[in-house]
């Protein structure tokens, strides 16, 4: 037998490989002197079809706001049907992670849009530069609030509309437990509200607070009921607690007036900010175009 030197190469192998190596060299060289090419045949400063393109982005941005409201009103009715059907807690927290993924899916795509009209050659003009920072800033100001939105829904619906319904829904105040049920289901209420301040916003934190502070007040004098020591005492402390009750729901309906009017100011505030940096960053788009066509010119 032969001995075959380890470094010879068959010739045929050899010659098949050459012409493919000469081949990617060739379409490597091609790539890079073609991006030469266009990088200095490609007119310096912002060209018509960047700012046409930066316009048709912020419309695209601008109309998908619009799918905020629909997805929101969605998710708080799967999931406050979900919660007031007493399902069991995978199915709550199913329901929940699916209708959040949604949104935040849609929250995802609107920072992407965002960040790719950032990139827009464009945005070399200073005018338009400032005119779309005041754009992404509000319009991400927006989309920041409607991920907080639907945080503070599922902590209301999940507290409230879960440990806290039966206290006004089950419970049966001719009963005579009625007391006892009452504090241990309010404690089981202050308890979920306490969890669901921890990531709430601001005005839901007060949302939540006032809540508290009402239920709190007639769980305290429903534990005087059950620490009366004589059955006169007793009769006193329920008549007490029962006058309470007939207040109840003026003192959170005043929480949650306080706490709509609250909300509707900060949206408002919010979306006024959006739409007023569009309609600038619109116009100046606008104005750029008009320049461009009427020089005739496809640059500066």
């Amino acid at each position: 037998m032969k001995t075959v030197d380890a470094t010879q190469q068959p010739v045929g192998k050899t010659r098949r490989r050459t012409p493919i190596i000469i081949v990617v060299v060739a379409l490597v060289l091609a790539a890079g002197g073609l991006g030469t090419w266009w990088a200095l045949s490609r007119p310096e400063g912002a060209q018509r079809a960047d700012v046409a393109r930066l316009d048709k982005q912020r419309v695209i941005v601008d109309t998908s706001m619009n799918l905020y409201d629909p997805l929101v009103q969605d998710f708080t009715a799967r999931y406050t049907n979900v919660v007031s059907e007493s399902a069991d807690e995978q199915e709550k927290e199913t329901v929940l992670q699916q209708e959040t993924e949604r949104l935040q899916r849609e929250s995802r795509t609107n920072r992407a849009r965002l960040d790719q009209m950032a990139e827009s050659p464009a945005l070399g003009d200073g005018s338009l530069a400032d005119a779309f920072n005041r754009f992404k800033e509000h319009y991400g100001a927006v989309v920041d609030y409607n991920d907080q939105r639907i945080t503070n829904t599922a902590n209301i619906t999940r507290s409230v509309g879960g440990p806290c319904a039966p206290l006004h829904a089950d419970l049966n105040v001719t009963s005579p437990t009625y007391a006892e049920d009452y504090v241990k289901t309010a404690d089981a209420c202050l308890g979920a509200l306490a969890d669901a301040k921890d990531t709430s916003d601001p005005a839901t934190v007060e949302l939540l607070t006032g809540i508290e502070g009402v239920i709190k007040g007639q769980r305290d004098k429903q534990q005087e009921v059950l620490d009366a020591t004589s059955e006169l005492e007793r009769l006193a402390k329920r008549t007490t607690a029962g006058v309470a009750l007939l207040d109840i729901n003026d003192a959170l309906g005043k929480v949650r007036t306080t706490y709509e009017t609250a909300v509707k100011e900060s949206s408002t505030k919010l979306v006024d900010e959006a739409n007023s940096s569009n309609e600038e960053l619109g116009r100046v788009l606008k104005e750029r175009l008009d320049r461009f066509d009427a020089a005739g010119q496809e640059g500066k």
